[in-house]
């Protein structure tokens, strides 16, 4: 919205439709130039956005699954630097011998 509530101050140019495809007021014919996607809700068929992901970009799952699976390594890291903290700090110091 800023953007058009600018075009008098500011010279806007429009990019080309394939700079932002949308599966509302784009057709599908096009959706293979698309640069970037933009998952929008369409108000047509109220259909969840994650959902529409799936559907629209065929590598969705792929990329999904890898960040779920990244995220998945970083906690189980996460948890075993702290078992190893709280190990070593429960360790009986060298003076304490």
């Amino acid at each position: 919205d800023l953007p058009n509530n600018m075009i008098h101050q500011v010279a806007i140019k429009s990019l080309p439709q394939e700079w932002l495809w949308c599966e509302t007021w784009c057709s599908d014919e096009t959706k293979e130039m698309a640069k970037t996607i933009d998952l929008c809700n369409n108000p047509k068929t109220k259909e969840p956005k994650l959902k529409a992901a799936v559907r629209i970009v065929p590598e969705w799952n792929d990329y999904d699954n890898e960040i779920k699976e990244l995220s998945k390594r970083m906690e189980e890291q996460k948890k075993d630097n702290h078992t190893k903290a709280n190990l070593q700090s429960s360790a009986p110091k060298r003076d304490e011998l």
